[in-house]
């Protein structure tokens, strides 16, 4: 079989964001540690953080070692930074780059921040000041001199963000994990990460429903990289196959997988990104740099 290969970021120019109404940019996509390393370049190597723009509204979800890329992009910007964080949950490769998100320690700019609560009944507010108390980091988020607000969603909490409905689901009891469901105007994007592997689930299907945009996780539970796993309990899917079984029943119009395995280098993704395809032909691998519109 011939795979596609895809040029390397410093090949590549990055894809410029346009002047659409909506617009999905990748920023981080990997999961569990920062990758740094020449056989991923082409993908990226930092952790989760992805930034939206629906109509004026900038929407930032979870903030690994992407978000870090992100903020000195902002800090380019003319005039304050305001954006809504939304964290999915409060595992080390969604929150580790928050401490060096620079935006957030000059004044004047405004975060509100959401998130559920930890599988240890911690808010999101206490799971990020503890991971930048003495003696994990040098600087409290106290000496963070923009204007933070933190509020805490539950599972099928509903709520609006200027004109932008948001809709939450829980997908994932294990570690408390938020879906998180936008819709504005005739678009609705879907952030679900962390989400059971072992069936469809009904309240997902209709969580995702006509979604324009699916983000979801394509990680991997074992090394077999593409394909279904066989246990003593049967077959059991890999995340990406069931994210095609999603977006097909649900109606999705694009599926976009991210939060890729440390051990998954270029040419693994590569090999995903064409097997995906076969199946379910708007769909596509997040690379750092990506954007997707509408």
């Amino acid at each position: 079989m011939i795979y596609t290969v895809r040029p390397s970021i410093a090949q590549r120019e990055i894809t410029t964001v346009q002047e659409t109404q909506l617009w999905v940019k990748f920023w981080g996509v990997r999961g569990s540690v920062p990758t740094p390393v020449t056989a991923n370049q082409r993908y990226g190597g930092n952790t989760v953080c992805v930034e939206m723009m629906m109509g004026d509204q900038r929407i930032i979800f979870d903030s690994g070692t992407g978000i870090v890329g992100l903020g000195h992009h902002l800090q380019q910007q003319a005039g304050a930074s305001v954006a809504y964080l939304f964290f999915t949950h409060t595992q080390w490769d969604r929150i580790q780059g928050f401490p060096f998100f620079q935006p957030a320690f000059i004044g004047g700019n405004h975060f509100s921040v959401y998130g559920g609560t930890a599988p240890n009944g911690a808010s999101i507010k206490h799971c990020l000041t503890d991971q930048m108390l003495q003696p994990h980091f040098s600087m409290p988020l106290q000496h963070m001199r923009a204007n933070l607000t933190f509020s805490t969603v539950g599972d099928r909490d509903c709520f609006q963000i200027g004109d932008i409905q948001v809709k939450t689901l829980k997908t994932n009891a294990r570690n408390e994990a938020i879906g998180y469901r936008l819709s504005w105007n005739d678009y609705t994007v879907v952030y679900a990460t962390d989400t059971p592997t072992e069936s469809v689930d009904a309240a997902f299907l209709e969580f995702v429903d006509q979604a324009d945009i699916l983000i979801y996780d394509g990680t991997y539970s074992d090394l077999t990289y593409l394909y279904a796993a066989a246990t003593d309990q049967g077959t059991v899917p890999q995340p990406w196959e069931l994210g095609v079984e999603i977006a097909k029943r649900a109606g999705v119009k694009e599926l976009v997988l991210l939060h890729h395995s440390p051990v998954q280098d270029d040419a693994i993704l590569d090999q995903l990104q064409d097997e995906v395809s076969n199946r379910f032909a708007n769909a596509k691998i997040a690379y750092e740099g990506m954007v997707v519109s509408r």
